[in-house]
């Protein structure tokens, strides 16, 4: 089979920031991703595109293309323009659809589809410049996310806010500092899971969960941006990453509000879950179209696949076949 992999390259405004290392990951995966295919003894080419050459989309040939176009925040319209050309080759690709895409990447669309489907998710609200009304109900703690960035950039320990003061004062901030929207909502304290679903042999199946563990030593008990990027932060090493341990019913509860979660997204092969455990009840945090691939121990991903006895090639195989099932 021949098999093409596209992959997105850090933007000049990814560059000129300080973020740009989220960016920069996605080739890591492509050659990851190469490798894997190569395993399998496929003929793969990688195209590496970036903001000036979308348009060489087009001229790609191949049997199925794995997608890894990974733009978002102010840099979502390129991702955008890239899957739409994506869309009109008419080869089969791995993940969601374009729409599906920019839906999950915006979490004002992502949470609104949550509530429009009563999935669980903590209560939350928009807010554009600070001084909009509360809504009635609103409960502390809180959480300060932006609307349209992933990989916990603008997270830090004072996103978590106790008071209203804090919410207006943190949310200014982060509003001028990343010009853009932001999502307030609350911070569901208890356990926080990875779960990944995947096609298998045209069935949905949600891997065995995987769990942060906070080592609950001062550290914020939430992934920011340092504690996942930044190898010199104290608190890089705060947390791990393990198969769960959860009951049966508990287990059973889980899969089947991640199985209604990939399908009132429409989801296509494979996403990840973010949620958190309070009380008996599995909240939502994020809902990801196309999460990263890769062969890494600290990723949730990783852990789940292993456990259900694949491979990291095993795994992109199993997600070639769905995108070639659509």
């Amino acid at each position: 089979m021949n098999i093409a992999i596209i992959y997105s390259l850090p933007t000049r405004r990814a560059q000129a920031g300080s973020f740009v290392q989220t960016d920069q990951d996605t080739a890591q995966s492509a050659r990851e991703v190469e490798q894997a295919l190569g395993e399998k003894g496929q003929q793969v080419r990688t195209v590496a595109v970036d903001e000036g050459s979308i348009k060489k989309i087009a001229e790609v040939r191949a049997d199925v293309i794995v997608n890894l176009i990974e733009w978002d925040g102010h840099d979502l319209g390129l991702t955008d323009r890239a899957m739409s050309i994506l869309e009109e080759t008419g080869i089969p690709f791995t993940g969601s659809s374009r729409k599906v895409v920019l839906l999950a990447n915006d979490k004002r669309t992502m949470k609104q589809k949550l509530d429009d489907f009563q999935l669980p998710t903590p209560g939350w609200q928009i807010f554009t410049l600070g001084n909009e009304r509360l809504r009635s109900g609103f409960r502390f703690p809180a959480i300060v996310k932006l609307a349209l960035e992933h990989c916990s950039i603008g997270l830090s320990p004072v996103a978590v806010v106790r008071s209203e003061h804090e919410l207006r004062e943190h949310v200014r901030r982060q509003v001028v500092t990343f010009d853009q929207p932001v999502i307030v909502e609350e911070f569901v304290t208890g356990r926080e899971f990875q779960v990944t679903l995947l096609e298998r042999n045209g069935t949905i199946e949600m891997l065995p969960p995987a769990e942060i563990i906070f080592d609950g030593g001062g550290a914020p008990t939430f992934l920011t941006f340092e504690s996942r990027w930044d190898e010199r932060h104290p608190d890089y090493d705060a947390s791990t990453v393990d198969i769960a341990k959860l009951t049966q019913t508990q287990l059973q509860n889980l899969d089947e509000c991640s199985y209604k979660t990939f399908h009132a997204f429409g989801f296509g092969g494979y996403c990840r879950l973010d949620i958190r455990l309070r009380d008996n009840t599995f909240y939502i945090l994020e809902a990801n179209a196309n999460p990263g691939l890769g062969d890494d121990e600290d990723y949730g991903m990783t852990v789940s696949y292993k456990a259900a006895g694949m491979s990291f090639s095993d795994f992109v195989w199993e997600i070639i076949q769905a995108a070639l099932r659509k």
